[in-house]
């Protein structure tokens, strides 16, 4: 009772949390403890405990601003003193007020430190060492159990990656079987290795497919097809093939339209086509006009 009546902070508490907190250190009688055993019961503990955490929250706060006791853990003294954010004295009374001797702050600092994967020393090794044997090295710096270390050295290693294989079997390395199992190997599951295999090849560009198909005398849904294979939307595959095939001459246009209308009605529209600007659809005009002889 003494302990509670005692704290100078708990007049910042709300009123009703005072009563409460004076009633607990000065019991109005003898059968209030009886009370006060009763409600200790779990569920009513909780309630008064929910009921009054804000309350506490706030007293907590209040003490905290008066004593000042609130210091660094030791992981974030070792974060400052990595940094030189502080010195050394500070560093060491910090770990020293959680309990670590000075020898013990060092061991806590170096363990504390960033330090090579056992991959990155395994590469290491390779480098500055004999690289088919990287055992005698890597043991200068990590105490590696030599019943894992056939993994981690295999992990170390380079393998041969999707396009190299695909590589090897275009120019006759692999056979179909060879390939597949390296494939299988490298993680691609059976049901994609047919996919993979296909991918290792390149399509014609749209162009090529074009070209190709009218020398062929394949039928144009078919070529508008192939143009969306060699990466063209297929909603754009009509007017890319309408772009790309060959268009008669601009005096070609001329003298054809002067054969259908001397009046050259058609001649803008046709000019147009073959992607002549329209300030010279006059001059293609004037051009197509026989000038009478003298």
């Amino acid at each position: 009772g003494s302990l509670l009546a005692d704290i100078p902070e708990i007049s910042e508490l709300p009123a009703g949390i005072q009563n409460l907190v004076r009633v607990l250190a000065q019991p109005p009688s003898a059968g209030f403890g009886d009370l006060v055993k009763l409600t200790g019961a779990e569920t009513v503990a909780e309630v008064i405990k929910d009921a009054i955490e804000p309350s506490m929250n706030m007293l907590k706060r209040a003490i905290n601003r008066r004593s000042l006791e609130t210091w660094l853990n030791p992981l974030q003294a070792v974060t400052l003193s990595s940094r030189k954010k502080i010195p050394d004295e500070y560093f060491y009374l910090l770990t020293a007020s959680a309990g670590y001797d000075k020898i013990v702050a060092d061991s806590l600092f170096t363990a504390e430190q960033p330090y090579p994967t056992i991959p990155d020393l395994v590469l290491y090794s390779r480098y500055h060492g004999d690289p088919d044997n990287v055992w005698s090295t890597l043991q200068d710096f990590y105490n590696v159990d030599p019943v894992d270390f056939k993994v981690w050295d295999w992990l170390g290693k380079q393998r041969l990656s999707t396009l190299h294989a695909q590589t090897l079997y275009k120019r006759g390395f692999y056979d179909e079987s060879s390939f597949y199992n390296e494939i299988a190997r490298i993680g691609w599951h059976s049901v994609d290795q047919n996919a993979i295999r296909d991918l290792a090849y390149l399509l014609p560009n749209s162009m090529l497919l074009v070209q190709g198909g009218l020398v062929q005398g394949i039928e144009n849904d078919k070529i508008i097809e192939s143009i969306s294979k060699g990466d063209i939307h297929p909603d754009y595959a009509q007017t890319y093939l309408d772009a790309i095939l060959t268009k008669p001459a601009s005096q070609d246009i001329v003298a054809y339209e002067l054969r259908q209308d001397n009046a050259l009605i058609n001649l803008p529209e046709q000019l147009r086509k073959v992607g002549i600007h329209p300030d010279y659809y006059k001059l293609y005009q004037e051009l197509a006009l026989q000038i009478p002889p003298v």
